[in-house]
């Protein structure tokens, strides 16, 4: 049976990666091992979750770089101490099937070019949250084209989600994340210049580069809490990282003539989005607050070098 070794990133909120934990003493999976990788935390939860859970490994980063650097400690041991699966997974998620690591593993057993695979993600009520996309350059424009709208028009033309169909596409959310230890093998350990945010994209589009591909599994469950485990400073914080670490991938990857478009069409997309909201709020004052947070990382978009970036 495959040895898995699962990786969960720890910081500062101790009743969210609890019950994380918890929740795997339902896990129906003999073969694996948690590491709780504690990214600096500045208080003492990751030393009370020691405690709690002594037959977890814990892993004590100096320093807070990001999620990446944060795993990477991991993923190396991981890889020294006889993983075949390292599985990446927020802390803010919980196991509510038993057999979701079973049903992982058996997609990718049963397909060699698979080389990375991801549950279906549900909110705690259970309802549906998407956690895939088919094109690279969605996650420098899906604010043009909000979830809702690809719902309207997938009605419109009869067009079946494929939300509860395993098949191949080209990146899934890094909130849980299966590898094979040959991909990084061959694409090498996470990039750290990403801080938070496009790890993900990063990961599925070097792995394709190598050969390998990139599958959601409809048949294997979890629960994301979603966004509860990070400080989000009302909602800037994370459209900081994101927005660099998007640049930081088109950088990376494409030529600059197609990081100058795309960032413009970034740009642009943001403002029209703060401007909808602007008009909205003016039926609705508290709508001028989410169209300032527009505004503001529209202009951020436009001035901001990433940190690192390779041009």
């Amino acid at each position: 049976m495959p040895k898995v070794f699962i990786l969960i990133l720890h910081w500062q909120k101790y009743d969210i990666t609890r019950e994380c934990l918890e929740s795997f003493k339902k896990l129906d999976y003999p073969n694996y091992k948690i590491v709780v990788l504690d990214n600096a935390s500045s208080n003492d939860s990751a030393r009370r979750l020691e405690q709690e859970f002594p037959q977890n490994l814990f892993i004590f980063n100096k320093e807070n770089k990001g999620y990446g650097a944060g795993m990477n400690p991991g993923i190396k041991y991981a890889l020294d101490n006889g993983a075949d699966y390292i599985f990446l997974l927020n802390n803010d998620v919980i196991v509510s099937k038993n057999d979701f690591l079973v049903r992982l593993i058996n997609l990718m057993e049963s397909n060699k070019k698979v080389g990375i695979a991801g549950p279906k993600l549900l909110f705690r009520d259970m309802t549906y949250q998407r956690s895939y996309r088919n094109y690279f350059f969605s996650i420098a424009l899906g604010f043009w084209a909000p979830e809702k709208v690809f719902i309207f028009f997938r009605k419109i033309f009869g067009i079946l989600p494929k939300d509860n169909i395993t098949h191949k596409v080209d990146w899934l959310n890094a909130v849980a994340l299966l590898f094979k230890r040959e991909v990084f093998e061959k694409i090498g350990l996470m990039d750290e210049r990403f801080f938070l945010g496009a790890e993900d994209v990063d990961l599925s589009l070097s792995a394709k580069n190598k050969g390998w591909e990139t599958w959601y599994c409809a048949e294997s469950e979890l629960v994301h809490l979603s966004f509860v485990s990070h400080d989000n400073e009302g909602g800037a914080g994370y459209d900081k990282y994101w927005i660099e670490s998007t640049i930081l991938f088109l950088e990376k990857h494409y030529s600059k003539i197609t990081v100058f478009v795309i960032r413009f069409l970034i740009v642009l997309g943001l403002f029209l989005r703060g401007l909808q909201w602007s008009i909205l709020g003016l039926f609705n004052q508290s709508y001028f607050l989410r169209a300032k947070n527009f505004f503001r990382i529209s202009y951020f978009s436009l001035i901001i070098r990433p940190r690192f970036a390779n041009k």
